[in-house]
């Protein structure tokens, strides 16, 4: 109310103002008229905005507008529909000589339904590359390079060799966040600089930009989510085409000089731990596996917190691939692994309430291909992010 009376006052000095410069000018008519107009601005400023937002409120005040209480009745938010959805070919559970078949069935599903035909029919033998810049980081040689991927698009990436003959070669998948810089040792965060640090362990590390993250991001802005709305319109998803990048990004790796091809792994976390699961799932080269801070959620995909602790980075898209529940269950795409070694690893902040049931289920896939060993579930102090000495010692045990 005082905002209003204050406003009044403010208009009547105005008009009172114009007045007076219609009258001849004197010194103390001139003083007159600008303290007046100081007054309006200064009035307006401090009463302006608060009366905006008073006129706001009263404009969505929900007393005004007829409604009705929410009624969860049916399914308004779609959620029991997904929920719902189950694989049209299941898991052969209790089945252990049908693994193999099912996992076969799977991934040509994949590669029909959800595009995820990594080398769309053609055989890649090698990566057109650029080496764009090298520098030594203590003892790693870090390389800036970049690939070209399957739609011409180039992809930059850091290549970080070890002095001597490396004891594997890791593609280290980058999460949510700043891009190759945080993997590659130039910024520190959540990720801990994996792919340096897993260089000064001795390995062979290549990790690729992924598409609306850092260099393949306009001003270096997160854009992922423009990526995978522009996916999905076309029928296709944001871990569909990236999948392929990663699929070239590995062809660099193995044909990179001091590495061996017979032994690859890829690694990554959060959204790099879903995606190096996926690439593991569809490419065999991948022998040994570490998704960090993804991984323990059963079931099929939901859109809520209860069910799913990844709820609140769906609405990114690039989680998204429609019709997945039909094909299979979160839990599949480690069972598509097998028997391949795998380690998921979670923090205790970040553990989900389906955490046990989830390694019951994927243990199963395990035991029923004889390497109920080589799949590993693994809690550590700490929250969403990259564990690196349980990554590198489930790396020196496997690679």
């Amino acid at each position: 109310m005082i905002q209003v009376i204050l406003l009044l006052v403010a208009v009547s000095a105005l008009i009172l103002h114009e007045r007076l410069t219609r009258r001849p000018d004197g010194v103390a008519r001139t003083a007159v008229r600008w303290a007046l107009l100081g007054f309006v601005l200064v009035t307006a400023a401090v009463a302006g905005p608060a009366l905006r937002l008073q006129v706001a409120a009263l404009l969505n005040d929900p007393a005004m507008v007829p409604t009705v209480p929410f009624d969860s009745a049916g399914d308004p938010l779609g959620a029991k529909a997904l929920a719902a959805q189950r694989p049209q070919h299941p898991f052969p559970s209790g089945a252990t000589d049908a693994v193999s078949s099912w996992q076969e069935h799977i991934r040509a599903v994949l590669r029909d339904e959800q595009d995820l035909e990594l080398t769309r029919g053609e055989s890649v033998l090698s990566v057109p590359t650029d080496v764009l810049r090298t520098e030594s980081v203590g003892t790693i040689r870090r390389t800036l390079i970049r690939y070209t991927s399957w739609d011409g698009t180039r992809i930059p990436a850091y290549v970080l060799a070890p002095d001597g003959v490396p004891k594997g070669a890791v593609l280290v998948v980058p999460g949510h966040g700043v891009g190759i810089g945080a993997t590659a040792g130039l910024v520190e965060e959540y990720q801990h600089q994996a792919a340096l640090a897993l260089a000064r362990r001795g390995y062979l590390t290549l990790t690729p930009e992924l598409r609306g993250f850092g260099m393949l991001a306009p001003d270096g802005l997160p854009s992922h989510r423009v990526v995978a709305a522009a996916a999905l319109a076309a029928g296709t998803s944001y871990k569909a085409l990236v999948a392929r990048d990663l699929h070239r990004a590995l062809t660099v790796l193995e044909q990179w000089p001091g590495a061996d091809r017979t032994r690859l792994a890829v690694v990554g976390t959060s959204l790099g731990g879903e995606l190096a699961v996926l690439l593991a799932a569809l490419d065999q080269r991948v022998k040994v596996t570490v998704s960090n801070s993804y991984g323990g959620v059963a079931g099929p995909v939901a859109e809520d917190d209860e069910n799913n602790d990844e709820a609140d980075q769906t609405p990114h898209g690039c989680h998204t691939m429609p019709g997945i529940n039909r094909i299979l269950l979160q839990e599949d795409w480690v069972r598509l692994v097998a028997p391949r070694p795998v380690l998921i690893v979670r923090g205790r902040g970040n553990l989900s309430s389906r955490a046990a049931a989830y390694q019951a289920l994927v243990r199963e896939a395990y035991r029923a291909s004889g390497a109920a060993d080589r799949f590993g579930f693994q809690v550590e102090d700490g929250a969403h992010e990259f564990y690196l000495e349980a990554t590198a010692q489930f790396l020196e045990r496997w690679l």
